[in-house]
């Protein structure tokens, strides 16, 4: 009977640990998303037969402070967008984590300690 109910649990801490890993993954694409859209320079097409070469937003430590083309692209309220969808799936991802690991462990504890009892109770029959 305590293997079947051990199993149960022990699957449902796997897909605890399994989403929060999913998650995991998901906020680590996201956050590499922002760092290549911060970092990597674009162009912009500036008229039909010319692209205009833009530096990274975040290059030589400056911004785009001026109304021009390069910055009307990457808009920093869509770059703070994708950081506030990262974080509290990074956060979820985590804790799903932590939750099913603990889980598991103290599954594996309860189940150790009533095999321990058992076996105490099996030595005083010997007896």
């Amino acid at each position: 009977m305590h293997w079947a109910v051990r199993q149960e649990f022990d699957r449902r801490a796997g897909a605890r640990v399994a989403w929060g890993v999913g998650l995991s993954a998901v906020a680590a694409g996201l956050l590499l998303w922002l760092g290549y859209l911060l970092l990597a320079p674009y162009t912009v097409a500036s008229s039909p037969s010319r692209d205009l070469e833009c530096e990274s937003p975040l290059a030589h430590g400056r911004s785009h402070t001026s109304p021009s083309l390069c910055a009307g692209e990457r808009d920093w309220p869509e770059l703070v967008g994708i950081l506030a969808l990262s974080v509290p799936t990074a956060v979820a991802g985590a804790a799903l984590v932590v939750s099913g690991t603990s889980r598991r462990r103290t599954s594996a504890h309860v189940f150790a300690i009533l095999e321990m009892q058992a076996s105490e109770v099996r030595a005083r029959g010997k007896k």
